[in-house]
């Protein structure tokens, strides 16, 4: 894939938003698991003559230099509009694959490349680009723990919640409307729903002891969560409302964590009812209990794949550093993914299973990555640390 830099179709020199636009492109590309993006210093092509147009644009050039995809973009901005007309071409053919044009603000320039990038993605592999989903992690402050919201690659964070407590474990809405947490505010470690946008967050459940790990199931309508209402940590589901409560574990460890397969017939989750922690499988009506780890002494934090065939965990070493590994939960085949860079934890998928996000402290403080799925291309999004426990969005479009 070929990228080369924005062109102003004002003649005049890149303006801001051409820049971003490029540099955005160029990012995305670069993280999709089936692309590679060329070092645009071997380009050969002079990106100040020609147009965008097929006519005008030398495909020897491209050939040249490896290039199969190219991408033209044109901008055309004034302090208070942008528009953006951006082309994909095969360069074997010369055809134009995808030519789209949008129009908005100068600080839309982001979101029109994400979406552009998500048009290639979804052309050349068949699956939905994920460039444009969100974020939502665990910021610690001075007064307890905040949830952010971020893109994906990082920029735009905000934060949801700014109540002084300690605001736990996010998990999204299958709609990307909501997310669930467990927050402190009433002193209880209660689980609560807030809008994405922020807002008053709604009271799911308030039951005594822990109210933790609320997950969304597939179908929308109930959520898994950890409760300890009967002294012991189990597993249980209760509708999105807080109502039909039942019990799926009875066991005398800590069950925990629980996270929904994608046809929302299984759950995995945490129990140390062998001894150590190790990831488990269970039919979602709490039947059929397998264990699916069978190496390790603490493995935690699981998280299934959207395409069903993963499931991603920390798990901690023999020299007690914490990486990410998957487990393929039919086979039990346990792959490694992280190693030798700091601690790593807290995997989640990206709704299309091709990357994981989630925390390292390989530059210090505990920052938020993203990885591919076999543990390649590690690329550290946002600057600031301090964050835990990264989720993942559902596909979310935005303008």
């Amino acid at each position: 894939m070929a990228v080369p830099d924005a062109r102003d179709m004002g003649g005049g020199p890149p303006s801001a938003a051409a820049g971003e636009i490029t540099s955005v492109l160029r990012w995305d590309f670069d993280v999709a698991a089936a692309l590679k993006v060329l070092n645009p210093k071997g380009y050969l092509a002079d990106p100040t003559k020609g147009g965008l147009a097929a006519a005008s644009i030398k495909w020897s050039d491209w050939v040249s230099v490896g290039a199969e995809g190219l991408v033209q973009a044109g901008v055309t901005a004034t302090s208070n509009s942008l528009r953006a007309d951006m082309r994909f071409y095969d360069v074997g053919t010369g055809r134009q694959v995808i030519q789209k044009t949008y129009e908005g603000r100068p600080e839309d320039a982001r979101a029109f490349a994400h979406a552009f990038a998500d048009e290639v993605v979804y052309q050349l592999t068949g699956t939905k680009g994920i460039f444009r989903t969100q974020i939502c992690a665990v910021k610690r402050t001075r007064t307890g723990r905040e949830l952010w919201v971020m893109d994906m690659d990082g920029s735009n964070a905000r934060a949801i919640t700014n109540n002084g407590s300690i605001n736990i474990l996010p998990s999204w809405s299958r709609n990307g409307r909501e997310i669930y947490f467990t927050s402190y505010i009433r002193h209880n470690p209660n689980l609560y729903a807030i809008p994405v946008g922020g807002g008053k967050p709604r009271l799911v459940l308030g039951e005594t002891g822990l109210n933790t790990g609320g997950q969304e199931a597939p179908s929308g309508d109930r959520l898994a969560l950890t409760l300890s209402r009967d002294g012991n940590s189990e597993i249980y589901t209760v509708a999105t409302n807080g109502s039909h409560l039942k019990r799926l574990t009875k066991e005398w460890a800590i069950d925990s964590s629980p996270s929904w397969s994608p046809d929302g017939r299984q759950i995995a989750f945490v129990s140390a009812r062998f001894g150590d922690p190790h990831i488990f499988v269970m039919n979602a009506d709490g039947s059929n209990v397998r264990r699916v780890t069978d190496r390790g002494t603490y493995n935690q934090t699981p998280d299934w794949s959207p395409k069903g065939d993963l499931i991603a965990f920390t798990a901690r070493d023999e020299r007690n550093v914490f990486d990410i590994f998957t487990v393929n939960p039919t086979t039990k085949e346990i792959r490694r993914l992280t190693q030798d860079q700091g601690n790593n934890e807290e995997p989640s998928f990206s709704p299309d299973g091709n990357h994981i996000v989630f925390t390292s402290t390989r530059n210090g403080d505990s920052h938020i990555f993203i990885m591919a799925v076999d543990g390649s291309n590690p690329k550290r999004i946002g600057r600031s640390g301090a964050f835990s426990t990264p989720a993942w969005s559902p596909y979310i479009l935005t303008p």
